[in-house]
């Protein structure tokens, strides 16, 4: 069964800038033979991590069917989505760690995820989305609001917030899908952009 995790600020920041440190404490601690974050840009890239790979890969979402082989997600207020694929015998075949945030839902990162854990031969497939921005915290002007709307009606609540939850569970119907439901910025133990422009990252962790 795949291994899963999520970090809040108890476990330190994980962001480029100032969570170096915490990024090889927390591979330490794995005791995996390889752990590989992301530079994510809020693309749709998707990389297939083989024994050949670096550890910090440009890329918004990771998929790998090795063994003792930790995928990374970092994010603050974007949904963190760690998803596990089984293959025809039924034993799990493939993971994926994704980083789907307002721009990844519009330009379909996700959906490029599940197709390459489809090519690695999963057929059924599972997903948790961590700690994120929920749709009573989520607004956004006016012009945003249309155009995510427009594209993922799903997506729309109250007055002009988004439900970024709801818009990722429609676009990918064939992914049992879970909410944590832990929002970063009611939460103050997560780290959250909008609550005062917080720096730090926390992580999502998967592994086979």
């Amino acid at each position: 069964m795949a291994r899963l995790l999520f970090t809040g600020k108890s476990s330190g920041t994980f962001d480029p800038n100032s969570g170096l440190s915490n990024r090889d404490h927390l591979a330490k601690t794995l005791t995996l033979s390889n752990s590989t974050f992301m530079k994510q840009v809020h693309g749709n890239v998707v990389e297939v991590v083989d024994k050949n790979s670096t550890q910090l890969i440009e890329a918004d979402a990771l998929v790998t069917s090795l063994k003792a082989t930790a995928l990374i997600v970092q994010t603050a207020d974007c949904l963190p989505l760690l998803m596990s694929g089984l293959g025809a015998d039924g034993l799990e075949i493939a993971i994926a760690a994704v980083h789907v945030g307002r721009k990844g839902l519009v330009n379909g990162v996700a959906l490029n995820a599940v197709a390459a854990m489809q090519k690695l031969g999963a057929k059924k497939i599972t997903g948790v989305v961590g700690p994120h921005i929920c749709h009573r915290c989520y607004e956004v002007d006016d012009q945003l609001f249309n155009e995510v709307t427009a594209l993922h009606p799903q997506t729309k609540s109250a007055d002009r917030r988004l439900n970024l939850f709801a818009g990722l569970a429609a676009q990918i119907p064939q992914v049992s899908l879970r909410d944590l439901n832990i929002c970063t910025l009611e939460n103050s133990r997560y780290f959250s952009f909008r609550r005062g422009a917080e720096s730090g990252r926390q992580v999502g962790v998967i592994c086979l």
